[in-house]
């Protein structure tokens, strides 16, 4: 006896509907004109699954086993996992078994170490400051150091778009030299206001030119563009903290904001840095001094709407901490 003929969908979807309706198997085969059998296939018919592809080398259990150790040791590259696990599959199966749990090789953020005593610092001072109105947060006055090198990058990786075997090209290769090239230091401050001045360090600056630059840079901005009661920021590098130091603002009556040590993420400043250095690589100055220009002109050019941004994103810098346990933030 040969095998019944298999119905089309449309055929499938007609038989299903007619005995759902309590037609019987004889009057649905006068109205289609089939066999009983054939309704019978038609209504046991499931639709499968398409496999495709060769036979899958690792087990679930294996599955299970690589997924647990990446969780556990996050920087563990494929290579040791198959050393650990005793493995016969190659790397690039757990890679890919990774991927599929959504595990992928990423780069890992370079953030600050933190100390116990620096995350409770931190969340000390994210508690006390969350609850700030915004317009207490507009008296402060950011300040901050940073080097501007000649070569540096623009403050993320780079990729490249390029045919096979040819990263060696010029037009795909990314120029470096040693050390970076020519670089100068820089004191800038800011506020919700705008952008202050911006100061060109000359050699190592020590406790007595950190004081010349708030004497004569600082200190005349303040009085003329701050609100009448202002605070000062600083992070605290041992400069800034120095005995002399902490008489200047004594005797000039300024107030300081109490920062917690390796808190780069709280200070707004830091993304203004990003701003320059991006700018910087964008203008590619050729020496020392158009680097400074470039700088200079950059720094001026931050507007005001950009300043007010940053200093409103306090509070949720602060949520950001304590959502992080003290630990640093995407900030």
């Amino acid at each position: 006896m040969g095998r019944s003929r298999h119905c089309s969908e449309d055929e499938r979807f007609l038989l299903k509907k007619l005995i759902k309706e309590g037609k019987t198997y004889k009057e649905v085969q006068k109205i289609i004109g089939c066999s009983a059998k054939m309704i019978s296939n038609a209504l046991k018919w499931e639709q499968k699954t398409e496999k495709r592809g060769r036979k899958r080398k690792t087990t679930p259990r294996m599955d299970r086993r690589i997924a647990k150790l990446a969780k556990t040791q996050p920087m563990m590259g494929s290579k040791r996992i198959k050393q650990d696990l005793q493995l016969t599959v190659s790397t690039v199966t757990i890679r890919r078994r990774l991927t599929e749990v959504n595990l992928p090789a990423r780069s890992p953020r370079k953030v600050p170490l933190l100390r116990k005593r620096h995350v409770q610092k931190r969340l000390q001072f994210a508690k006390e400051h969350i609850d700030w109105p915004e317009k207490k947060w507009h008296n402060i006055l950011w300040t901050d150091e940073s080097k501007i090198v000649l070569f540096g990058s623009k403050g993320h990786r780079q990729y490249v778009r390029r045919p096979a075997n040819t990263e060696f090209k010029p037009q795909y290769s990314l120029k470096t030299i040693k050390h970076g090239g020519a670089s100068i230091m820089i004191w800038g401050c800011f506020s919700y206001y705008g952008v202050g001045p911006i100061h060109r360090i000359q050699g190592i600056m020590d406790q007595f030119q950190y004081i010349r630059i708030l004497e004569e840079v600082m200190l005349p901005y303040a009085e003329e563009e701050m609100p009448l009661r202002w605070t000062f920021q600083q992070d605290n590098d041992p400069k800034h903290t120095s005995k002399r130091a902490k008489a200047w603002f004594q005797m000039n009556k300024i107030q300081l904001m109490e920062w917690p040590a390796q808190s780069p993420d709280l200070n707004p400043i830091e993304n203004l840095w990003a701003d320059i250095k991006s700018a910087v690589h964008e203008a590619k100055p050729r020496n020392a001094e158009e680097l400074w220009n470039t700088v200079q002109l950059s720094w001026a050019a931050i507007p005001v709407e950009r300043c007010q941004k940053l200093v409103d994103s306090m509070h949720h810098r602060c949520v950001a901490v304590i959502g992080n346990r003290g630990f640093a933030t995407k900030y």
